[in-house]
């Protein structure tokens, strides 16, 4: 049971990991009008802080 555990956990920082990644390399273009956003800046923020939340729970798991 550990294994599994251990092997979910891994998948699921790799996981946020990747998203995260994603949000940082797609910045949002507020030089054009809000109906052309394709990510609302608000949203991006509240969606990393979630993201970093998760992350950080998943590492206290693995310790």
């Amino acid at each position: 049971m550990t294994g599994e555990r251990e092997e979910f956990l891994a998948g699921l920082q790799a996981e946020v990991e990747q998203e995260l990644t994603v949000l940082d390399s797609a910045a949002p273009d507020t030089e054009l009008p809000v109906e052309q956003w394709t990510i609302d800046p608000a949203e991006e923020a509240m969606e990393k802080a979630s993201l970093q939340s998760l992350l950080g729970a998943v590492k206290a798991l693995e310790e």
